[in-house]
């Protein structure tokens, strides 16, 4: 459902966009697209709780990206990524941030 809303939002319009990343996603699609993603990630992974700023040259333009962390807060999270043939991880924990939330806004 996240990444059909994301897909809808940037179907609508250009000013922003975001996306449910990780480093370890279930859907290759889901993983960091950019160097800056890829440091974003990493940031919110290591310092679960804090976000992650940056801007970055894309096609042209230049963006403020940002990176939420995104946590397993129940077991059914855990246990969908755990379980998933697919997954590279099988050990995430409740708590644990599974990746992040970025979002893409263009400065021009």
């Amino acid at each position: 459902m996240f990444r059909f809303g994301a897909e809808r939002v940037m179907d609508e319009t250009d000013e922003f966009s975001y996306s449910l990343l990780s480093l370890a996603p279930i859907n290759k699609k889901s993983g960091p697209g950019t160097p800056l993603e890829k440091e974003g990630l990493e940031y919110v992974a290591d310092n679960p709780g804090e976000n992650f700023h940056g801007e970055e040259d894309l096609g042209g333009g230049k963006y403020f990206t940002t990176a939420y962390p995104d946590f397993a807060v129940v077991e059914a999270c855990v246990n969908c990524h755990n379980n998933h043939k697919d997954s590279p991880r099988q050990d995430l924990e409740v708590g644990e941030v599974v990746g992040g939330i970025v979002i893409r806004i263009p400065m021009d």
